[in-house]
Formats: structure tokens, sequence, C-alpha cells
């Protein structure tokens, strides 16, 4: 069996369609994941890693009851095969979903504390019982519950298996800023220990390897005028401090704490996206699917570049070129500029919803009432923010690190181009059948 196996109309699983239930199941895991994410303060890549990993559990948790749906063994790096749906069996796919996430999720929310396990437990009872009530006989209960939990443990053999039990904790010394090497980041001018520099090490979901889609080299570093990398730096110090790109800025912030890095504010989008359109379940669980596999393997890229070539924030060659106090308009993230991962968000995000749910205008209402401290001060008190389309949004995303002072254009343009390539390979390998 190649575990791509379809599932026939006629079987007795298909009883309950996952067409025919609403999204709210699936909004309440991913909100539940996002919110420990916040609290426990995880970093863009481990939070990405994490939506990769729900997302993937929402589909194999529900694609039984799609017709013509297929699995995603094969199709996810390391995922050989799945658990066997019997045809001949009635589920409930909440309770399948329910089942599979209360397995998952413990082992996959790091920093987890006991009363975030109580959590998942009792929203994985509450949501049974929901359907209970619903008339959901004991016998289907049982029955999906057990494929549930079958399913978890195949995601959680896959997870154990990732790499990340490997270099957690790990800091490797990076390569000394020389005069040798005066492009390279140097944590010692604000303090910073860089975040996960092995990151690009782990497995990644759909690519073959984080070296996919991988950008080309960063721009020669230079202190002469007339070359693009001090024009890039100079560009940067130009940028003027006005609400307008103070706005740009501040929303694209996505620092541990709120939303846990460039690849939550993408799944905050797709979850507003997916609730005003009230999406049902097998649309919700396809959406979190895709953008969970572009966030992993967009971090998984972005980082393997950055330990790569290791190349110094603007803050640096801006305070010995230009001005000693100098500082941008928000914080300078604590690893290597290129390529960023904003970016790369920018470029793979709208490539991956807009088969989904169109090239659309939306409102990002993400930070909406949220505060943010930044080196001009703080708090201040973010609003939503209107756009005419996924990708026009994706773009600004992109150069909002520009604006911000804390990205090079040249990373920003080729983390775009990074995530569209990804974005494009993604869809191209990914056949969900239905």
């Amino acid at each position: 069996m190649d575990g791509k196996e379809s599932v026939k109309p006629e079987t007795r699983s298909l009883t309950r369609k996952t067409a025919d239930y609403d999204g709210v199941a699936a909004h309440e895991w991913i909100q539940t994941g996002y919110q420990m994410m916040k609290d426990n303060q995880l970093s863009g890549p481990q939070a990405a890693r994490t939506y990769g990993y729900m997302g993937f559990t929402l589909w194999e948790s529900v694609y039984g009851g799609i017709p013509g749906a297929k699995n995603m063994a094969g199709q996810v790096n390391d995922y050989f095969e799945a658990e066997r749906i019997d045809p001949n069996l009635e589920y409930d796919w909440v309770i399948v979903l329910a089942s599979a996430m209360r397995l998952v999720m413990p082992e996959l929310i790091e920093k987890i504390s006991s009363a975030q396990k109580t959590i998942i437990n009792l929203q994985a009872e509450l949501q049974e019982n929901q359907r209970l009530a619903k008339g959901v006989s004991e016998m289907v209960r049982d029955q999906s519950k057990k494929l549930g939990n079958m399913i978890g443990q195949r995601i959680v053999w896959r997870m154990r298996r990732d790499g990340r039990d490997v270099i957690r904790g790990v800091v490797p010394v990076l390569p000394a800023r020389t005069a040798n090497t005066p492009w390279y980041w140097d944590g010692k001018i604000l303090n910073q220990v860089p975040i996960e520099p092995m990151w690009g090490t782990l497995r990644t979901f759909i690519l073959e390897n984080a070296r996919g889609c991988e950008a080309e080299a960063p721009r020669p570093y230079s202190i002469s005028a007339a070359d693009d990398f001090y024009k890039e730096a100079k560009e940067i110090f130009d940028v003027p401090r006005n609400n307008i790109n103070k706005s740009i800025a501040y929303h694209w912030e996505n620092g541990a704490g709120r939303t846990s890095g460039a690849g939550g504010h993408w799944v905050s989008i797709t979850q507003q996206l997916l609730k005003e359109r009230k999406r049902n379940l097998a649309e919700c669980a396809k959406a979190y699917c895709l953008i969970g596999f572009a966030a992993s393997d967009a971090y998984s890229n972005s980082w393997f570049t950055k330990y790569k070539y290791n190349l110094m924030r603007p803050i640096t060659f801006i305070r010995e070129q230009f001005d000693a106090n100098w500082s941008g308009i928000i914080y300078t993230p604590p690893y290597p500029d290129y390529i960023s991962v904003s970016a790369v968000m920018g470029g793979v995000a709208p490539i991956i919803l807009i088969p989904v749910l169109g090239d659309v205008a939306f409102v990002d209402r993400t930070h909406l009432g949220s505060a943010l401290y930044t080196p001009d001060g703080g708090p201040f008190i973010l609003p939503e923010r209107n756009f005419d389309s996924l990708t026009k949004a994706g773009e600004e995303q992109a150069f909002s690190r520009i604006l911000g002072g804390v990205g090079f254009r040249r990373s920003c343009e080729m983390g775009l181009q990074s995530g569209r390539c990804i974005g494009t390979t993604i869809l191209s390998r990914i056949d969900f059948g239905d």
C-alpha cells in the first residue's frame, strides 16, 4: 500500500462527510495553539514547525470524510504510510480530530505547562461531548477516538524524528566578525544571542530539504558610497520616521509573545478569512495544512540561508558608517539578516492561499488593539489594516523590513523570490485528491 488511497464514495466511512461540518473545531485547535505559542514566547522557527504539524494533523484527521481525498503518505517527507481508515466503519470527524490533537499537541508545544496540557485535554473532551449531544453514538465515538489516536501516533512518530530534539538548546559558536569578514553578524552590538542557528538541519515537510528554493548570495560588503551594499544601508538610514512608515513597520512586527513570527501572522490571516467566509471543516483543514507546511518550510529555507551567509543587520553598518546612536523603527531581531523570513512568508503565503481563498481584498485584524513598544517609545496600540489583495499584503510585508530598519533591500527581494518558489513547489507536489 502506498498510503495515497482515495476514499470511495460508497463506503460507510463516508456516512458523515467532512464538508457537512462547520470549521469551528479546526479554528478552536488553531487558536489554542496560537495562544500557547504566544504565552510561551516561542520563536518564529519553533512556532512555524508547530503550525506545520497542526495543519498536518488537521488534514490527516478529516480527509477520510472527503470523497476522493488523499492522505499525505508519500507526499510529506518521511511520512511513509497513513493510518488506514476502515471503509466499513462509521466515524465522526470532529472526534477523530480531537483525539489526534490530544496526542500531538502536548508533544508539539515547546515549554508546555501542566495547565496547558489540561486545556488540551478539556478541549478534546468538550468537542467530543458536543458531538455526542448531537446524536453521535457511543460506538461511533469509540471508533473515532481509536482512529484519531492512531493518526496522532503516526504524526508523533514523524515529529520525534525530524531532528528537533537533536538541536534543542544547542547554540554553536558563530564565525567571528573580523577585519577579514566585516560583513558577519555581530550579536555584541545589541547583546543578542542568535536564535536557533541549526534550524536549517531540520527535516522539511514538502521541500526536499532546507536548501530548496535557495536564494542567491547577498551583495558584497562595501563601505564605498558607489556600491550597492552601502546604498542599501543608506536607503534604510534615510527612511522618514513618519506615521505612514511606522504603521507599515508596526503591522508586520511579529515577535515572540505577539504572533511568534511571520508564519503566525499568516495563520491569523488565514483564520480570519476562513471564518468570515464560513468555510466548512474540509476547506479549513486544507487551508491550515497548506499554510502550516508553507510556514514551516519557509522558516527552514530562511534559517538555512541566514546561517550560511551570517550577514550583519543594518544597524551594525549604520552605526559604524552614519550614526553611532541610530536605531530602526522596530527592534532588530536576534539573528542574521539574509534572507528575510518576513519576505519569504510574504512570498509563500499568497501563493498557497490564493487557490483556496482567491486573491481577495481583506481587513487584517491580527494586531487590532495590541500594544507595541519600539525604539521610539510606546506602548502604541495598533489598529486593523486594509489590503487590496493577498499578493499586495505579502509584498508590503516583505518590504516592511526596509522601513522598519531591520533588513537590506536584497534580503527582502530575494526572500520574496524564495517564498514564491516554495509556494509553487508545495502546490506542485501535494495532491489532496479532492
